[in-house]
């Protein structure tokens, strides 16, 4: 049985702000006494770096609505309403939810979790149409026992036969195709827009890392630099 696979996920600044469902505002009955940050479990409060006397401005898209800064603030310096600018994002199908939940998962490499499962039209253009949550699975023993029960999440790569046939002896007769087997099902695949140099580098450390595979443009300028520096394959006709 191949080891349980994990990947190790690094939060990456946003390169635009968020925008979040609620705006936080902060008064001037603030005393700074930072019981708003004590409280906060999403990070939405915090000292101000330069100055740790003083809070810095809240990071609204952070908020998730709990109310716990409001309640506990000593104050009541503290209020709370509903972003404008949310209900802008997306439209009838791609939804502000579904849009705030992947650019969530973009910048900290988790999954969105709603609930029992990943509600959405996660399909489609850019998705990959499958549970991804198959780690493992609890269910009930015959003895009554609850245990774990391990699910591989390792694929072969390759065309497949509708059918094997076998001799008189049981031994396989038809011919098997090469397949290439990697641990997770995901390969990485070329971008529908733009040209950036350096999410193509990033994509390729991130296959490279999780023993996958990339598709990439063999006409762009990237891979015959790369390539040819790398494997020694980019300028060749």
């Amino acid at each position: 049985m191949p080891k349980k696979y994990s990947i190790e996920v690094k939060q990456t600044p946003p390169r635009y702000p968020p925008i979040g469902k609620f705006e936080i505002e902060r008064d001037e009955r603030c005393i700074n006494c930072g019981r708003c940050a004590i409280v906060c479990v999403y990070d939405v409060h915090s000292r101000n770096e330069e100055d740790p006397r003083d809070m810095a401005e809240p990071v609204d898209y952070r908020c998730k609505g709990c109310f716990n800064c409001i309640q506990e603030c000593p104050r009541e310096a503290l209020s709370i309403r509903e972003s404008k600018e949310y209900p802008k994002l997306g439209d009838s199908y791609w939804t502000p939810e579904i849009i705030s939940t992947n650019w969530y998962q973009a910048e900290t490499g988790k999954i969105p979790v709603s609930g029992a499962g990943y509600r959405g039209p996660f399909s489609g253009e850019g998705f990959d149409s499958m549970w991804t949550d198959m780690s493992e699975i609890v269910r009930p023993t015959m003895d009554g026992i609850h245990g774990r029960e391990y699910i591989s999440t390792t694929v072969d790569v390759g065309r497949k036969l509708p059918a094997i046939e076998f001799d008189a002896h049981g031994a396989i007769r038809s011919s098997i195709p090469p397949t290439l087997n990697i641990p997770i099902p995901i390969i990485f695949d070329t971008l529908p827009f733009g040209k950036h140099e350096n999410v193509d580098e990033a994509m390729a450390k991130a296959a490279s890392y999780l023993d996958t595979f990339m598709i990439v443009d063999a006409d762009s300028e990237w891979f015959k630099r790369e390539g040819n520096r790398e494997w020694g394959i980019g300028n060749r006709e």
